[in-house]
């Protein structure tokens, strides 16, 4: 990802969490970044208005989301995809301002499709939308009078449905797996919970860790002010986080040592999500994905990690709890 104007910290500068979460639903990065900061942002005045933006955004924002996650249902569905719509609309803003030519209009419905399709019937019919949206996508570009770049346009519009619309998506197939394994629905907020959880925990350890200890680059060619000593130390808290969610509410699904592998294992996928959000950012030249979040960025800049993060912990609960 590109230097933001606060970032996460080194010995060398300073360092600033990418985003904050709670057990509303916000997830983000956990990959500690090495900043030199601009002369603008490296006041005090600046840090503080960025603070307040970042508090005001979740004293706004995180309660509503985790009610409507406790609620789960059509409500929660309908919170995805205003996630999925957003997040959409940005990356396909980020490839046309690139030059590419993405059948923006037919994506975002896909991927809008594919989150009802998560909701509807525990996700039957989720396979079968992913394939028509992909048939869809490629068959839509013989509607050009001329075919040049054809490949990149047809493969930008579903790396776009993809990344957001089917990653997204599980966020929705998480939180409706009880029906699917015949458990307490409500157990699916415990499940989106413990997404937000690992990923928070994983942010928190990588700005600790990285503010104290970042020393190296984790891989300089696509994002050079992330460490791995920051890194590393969101594994860590990944796994406390995961201990501490089979203490106080896990514990009916996850044993404790089930819970500090998979705090693990889901911070690790969202660091990924997070270099490779850094990947295509930089190769299409922006810096946030856009600024519709007060103090945030995007919602591919605030989202990026837990996209990435949901389908890991989906799968494994689907196979570990069914």
């Amino acid at each position: 990802m590109s230097p933001r104007p606060s970032g996460r910290t080194s010995a060398v500068a300073t360092c600033s969490k990418r985003s904050l979460s709670t057990s509303g639903g916000i997830a983000v990065s956990g990959v500690s970044e090495l900043v030199t900061a601009p002369a603008a942002e490296s006041t005090p005045v600046a840090k503080a208005d960025s603070l307040a933006h970042r508090v005001l955004a979740a004293v706004i924002f995180l309660p509503a989301l985790w009610i409507v996650t406790d609620r789960g249902g059509p409500f929660f569905m309908v919170t995805v995809s205003l996630v999925v719509l957003f997040g959409s609309r940005e990356f396909f803003g980020m490839l046309e301002a690139r030059g590419l030519r993405p059948s923006s209009i037919a994506g975002i419905l896909c991927g809008l499709a594919l989150v009802a399709a998560a909701w509807f019937r525990q996700g039957l019919y989720h396979e079968l939308v992913l394939a028509a949206g992909v048939l869809l996508l490629m068959v839509l570009e013989l509607r050009h009078r001329t075919f040049d770049k054809a490949v990149a346009h047809i493969g930008a519009t579903i790396l776009a449905l993809l990344y957001v619309g089917f990653l997204g998506s599980h966020l929705v197939l998480l939180r409706e797996l009880p029906r699917l394994s015949g458990t307490d629905y409500a157990l699916g907020a415990d499940y989106v919970f413990l997404a937000v959880v690992y990923t928070w925990g994983c942010d928190t350890g990588a700005y600790i860790v990285g503010r104290t200890l970042g020393r190296h680059s984790l891989l300089e060619r696509v994002s050079p002010n992330k460490s791995r000593e920051g890194a590393i130390g969101g594994l860590v808290f990944a796994g406390i986080g995961g201990y501490i969610a089979h203490l106080t509410f896990a514990s009916d699904f996850l044993g404790p040592v089930t819970a500090v592998v998979l705090g693990v294992m889901v911070a690790t996928a969202g660091q990924f999500g997070d270099m490779v959000e850094s990947l295509i950012k930089r190769d299409l030249a922006v810096k946030d994905s856009a600024a519709i979040l007060p103090g945030h960025g995007g919602v591919l800049d605030r989202f990026d990690s837990l996209f990435y993060a949901a389908p890991v912990l989906y799968y494994a609960l689907k196979f570990y709890v069914t």
